[in-house]
This record gives C-alpha cells, sequence and structure tokens, in this order.
C-alpha cells in the first residue's frame, strides 16, 4: 500500500461566487510543480459550496471545503481556514491571484530554508492592459513588484502572503481574524518584534487589479481607513492627531518611496508610470484621506466597502478583462 504525499503547504482560498468564479486559481493551484503535496481549503456559503466541482480539485494533495453562513470579510475565512489546514505552512489565495508554476515549491522551501514567519511572493500586474489597473497595482503592491533578489523585508503582500501556522496561531491565538484585518499591520508589529518575513524572487503571482477608475478611488480610500484605524486602535491622543495632521504630506512620501521602487527606466516603462501618474496622485490622496479618518473616527462601517472591492473583484474591472479571465 503506497503513502499519500506529505502535506507540506495549504493554501486558504475563499469562494463568494459560484465555482466559476475560482476556476482560475484552481487551475493554477493544480498546476503547481509539487501539487501532491498543496491542501486547497475553500471556504464558501452552503449554497455557493455546491456548485464545486470536486473533479477539477482531484490533482491536488488533498481539499477541503468549509461551510459557512456567511462571509463577512475575507480575514473571516482566511481564519476558518488557516485553524483547520493540515499543513505546516499556511498561505493566503484570492479568485483573482494567479501563483506561476514554481510559487508551492518555493514557498516551502524557503520556510524550510530559515525561521521566517512569513514569506510573501514577488507580484506581477495580471491585468496591464489599463492606467487604471497600473495605478492600483502599485498603489497596493509596489513594494513586492519586480524585486531584484530575495530580500527580508518589513510586510509582505497582502491577501498572498505564506505563514509558519503554529507561529502565526501563537502569536495571534483568539484573535487572528482581527490580526489579518490588515495584514500589514500585523507585519509591522511582528518585524518590530524581531520576526523575519521574506520577500522571495524566487516566485511571483499575477494579481488583477481594479481597472474602473470610481470604484479605484473608492477602494483607496476604504483600504486607507481599514489601515488608519487598525494601525491607531491603541494610540494615545496625541499621536493620533498628530499623525492625523501629517496627511496631506503622505501622497508625496508615498510617491518617493514608489519611485524607490521603480528604480529603473525599464520597470517604469513596464509600469506605464508616466501615464498613470494623475491616476497615482488621485489614489494617494484618497488613501491618505481614509487614513485620516482611520485615525481619527476608527475603521467605522468601512469593512463591508472595503471587503465588496476584494471579494467581488470582477466587478470591479473592464468588461473585455472580466470575460478573458472569467470568461463571463
Amino acid at each position: 500500500m503506497t503513502s499519500r504525499p506529505e502535506l507540506k503547504l495549504t493554501s486558504i482560498l475563499n469562494m463568494i461566487g459560484d465555482f466559476r468564479s475560482i476556476q482560475p486559481t484552481v487551475r493554477a493551484l493544480s498546476a503547481q510543480s509539487v501539487r501532491e503535496n498543496l491542501e486547497l481549503i475553500i471556504v464558501a456559503t452552503k449554497e455557493k459550496a455546491a456548485t464545486i466541482d470536486r473533479e477539477q480539485l482531484k490533482d491536488l494533495g488533498a481539499f477541503q471545503i468549509i461551510e459557512v453562513d456567511s462571509l463577512p470579510s475575507g480575514a473571516f475565512g482566511w481564519a476558518r481556514g488557516i485553524r483547520a489546514a493540515r499543513a505546516p505552512v499556511v498561505v493566503l489565495s484570492e479568485d483573482h491571484s494567479f501563483p506561476a508554476g514554481n510559487w508551492a515549491r518555493t514557498l516551502i522551501d524557503a520556510h524550510a530554508e530559515d525561521d521566517y514567519f512569513a514569506v510573501s511572493p514577488a507580484v506581477d500586474n495580471g491585468n496591464p492592459q489599463t492606467c487604471t489597473s497600473w495605478a492600483n497595482f502599485l498603489l497596493s503592491f509596489v513594494e513586492w513588484y519586480a524585486p531584484d533578489r530575495p530580500a527580508t523585508v518589513v510586510a509582505g503582500a497582502g491577501h498572498n502572503t505564506s505563514y509558519k501556522r503554529d507561529v502565526l496561531l501563537a502569536e495571534c491565538g483568539e484573535n487572528l481574524e482581527a490580526a489579518l484585518n490588515p495584514e500589514r499591520v500585523l507585519h509591522l508589529d511582528m518585524t518590530a518584534r524581531g520576526k523575519k518575513i521574506l520577500l522571495d524572487s524566487r516566485t511571483s503571482v499575477a494579481h488583477v487589479n481594479i481597472s474602473l477608475p470610481t470604484a479605484y478611488f473608492g477602494m483607496s480610500y476604504a483600504g486607507g481607513r481599514v489601515f488608519g484605524g487598525a494601525r491607531a486602535a491603541n494610540w494615545n491622543v496625541a499621536r493620533t492627531l498628530f499623525y492625523a495632521m501629517l496627511f496631506p504630506l503622505v501622497p508625496f512620501i508615498r510617491l518617493r518611496r514608489l519611485l524607490g521602487y521603480l528604480n529603473t527606466p525599464e520597470k517604469r516603462r513596464k509600469a506605464k508610470f508616466m501615464r498613470s501618474l494623475p491616476l497615482i496622485m488621485i489614489g494617494l490622496f484618497c488613501h491618505a484621506f481614509g487614513e485620516a479618518v482611520g485615525y481619527m473616527a476608527g475603521v467605522g462601517n468601512i469593512i463591508p466597502t472595503y471587503t465588496n472591492y476584494e471579494l467581488h473583484r470582477p466587478d470591479f474591472v473592464a468588461a473585455g478583462e472580466r470575460a478573458e479571465i472569467w470568461g463571463s
């Protein structure tokens, strides 16, 4: 009797629509060079779970389907999946982010090589046709775009980072869901406490970005408020006021950092930087204003809005891109 291959990596994927909404990601996971060591956990409501074609999951080492009453946020589903995972390394996955064929192997090897708290892949633009997509991508992922070599970083790519499961659970405990919303605050906290995060340039994911301008502006504001509210949750009044008053300067500080990552003419050309610059600046101001509101008023009721942009990504990309990627 032959034994089953050892599970080394669990990918956790929220499914908001029917099975078609996650098929591109499932295909990318099933094409992994070490798919026999890969477990997939799909988190979905009972109604949506009924649409899953289990036959399309057969090439993976294992899979689980977790049925929930509702998916109020991505962090809710990811936290449920992390607790149920059977592999020692867990990775957050998205229905609009498609890993390269060596992704699973690279993440597994990187975690085995050192005591990293987290390992992030590089991130490429999965729908590079429009300036709006590039503006959204650069605001969200420029830190992880086309890195020259593997390096330790202060934060990994949101919703696409892998973790040592036991360390993550030990650090976050019952607060796991809150810690994942947003991840950047978790990463900054962990690195400040001496934990190491690796950006591994040896693999990447192709991330589909918002390409409708009004949605891009809305998500920039919502993302800023979520980040600001979470970051300032335990600050005193003086520190909160100081950071909130600095918000008009933040877009220019972030633009300077962005240019630091786009450090070659080729990177700037490929990213359509000059053509996208007006949209980049508007998005930076929307995010900075949202961040200031978050500092002063907390997260408030913005999470459902932010979650809508994240979990219903096909609704916020151009029709041609939607048809090309999801077939509808």
